[in-house]
């Protein structure tokens, strides 16, 4: 049976990898990029369609769906997985208000968009549902990190949302799934390093002596951090588990790195964890 499947952040990473995969199984498969020439990296086939989407804007996620009505021509969409999403770095007192405010638009509020947008689709025609919502946030949606503070406040939030949203809508049809994955070796981290560096490189003579150790250790550390974690292929392969199991549970961990720190983060004093994140960085 072919499945109808819109993916945000399809251009690039994980979104990639999973679109990827949908078009090799002969899914209907919607990219919702952000970039259109990221579309490039998809390549050619029949059934993929594209979509310009920006989850920073309603009004560009309310319009990105209208077109999806228009591909569908009366389909059910079946899944949505939302994948759209950015990964600054900087410490509180230093980075501009304005990150903290974007990053919480992106990933935050642009979770609650995609969900507002789809869930009228994901019930169907006749109303009964049987759609399906895929969401992410990370290991750092339980737990904050050093120079991470807009990033894990974000993920928190879309945790939040999510459980709120899965417990408001039960009973009409829709399943939510939640999937926090650890470090996945994709160029978001790569990201993150780069960001870290220039970062550390453009601090104000009064921030360098207090924070540019800091940052130059985060660097490494997510450096090092990167070459272990799971690859794109391992984290889709479990997040296709999650995504067509028949009974889903409500959240999936993927990675190991994962479920440590989240079992860290349920079962450690605050002090414990302090001095967790000062060894890693200590080691960088």
């Amino acid at each position: 049976m072919q499945r109808t499947i819109l993916i945000t952040g399809a251009g690039s990473g994980m979104g990639r990898e999973l679109a990827r995969r949908a078009l090799a199984r002969g899914d209907l498969t919607i990219a919702a990029l952000y970039d259109r020439r990221e579309a490039e990296a998809l390549g050619n086939h029949p059934n993929l369609r594209i979509v310009d989407c920006d989850v920073a804007s309603s009004e560009s996620v309310e319009l990105a769906f209208a077109q999806v009505d228009k591909m569908l021509a009366g389909k059910t969409l079946n899944l949505v997985i939302h994948c759209a999403g950015i990964s600054p770095s900087g410490a509180v007192e230093v980075e501009p208000i304005e990150m903290l405010e974007r990053t919480l638009n992106v990933n935050a509020v642009g979770t609650a968009r995609v969900i507002k947008a789809a869930l009228p689709r994901l019930r169907g025609l006749d109303g009964k549902g049987g759609g399906r919502i895929l969401l992410f946030a990370s290991l750092w949606g339980k737990v904050g990190g050093p120079l991470l503070s807009a990033y894990c406040a974000s993920k928190h939030a879309i945790e939040a949302i999510v459980d709120s949203a899965r417990r408001e809508t039960e009973g009409q049809g829709v399943e939510f799934v939640l999937v926090e994955p650890g470090v996945v070796r994709t160029n978001m981290v790569a990201q993150t390093v780069s960001g870290s560096r220039s970062g550390s490189d453009a601090l104000p003579p009064a921030h360098q002596a207090l924070y540019g150790p800091i940052y130059a250790r985060f660097a490494r550390m997510i450096a090092r951090e990167s070459t272990g974690g799971v690859s794109v292929e391992q984290a889709a392969d479990a997040i296709e588990r999650a995504a067509f199991a028949a009974s889903p549970a409500t959240r999936y961990s993927v990675g190991k790195d994962a479920k440590a720190v989240k079992a860290m983060a349920r079962l450690l004093p605050d002090r414990a964890l302090d001095f967790v994140f000062r060894k890693m960085l200590a080691r960088s």
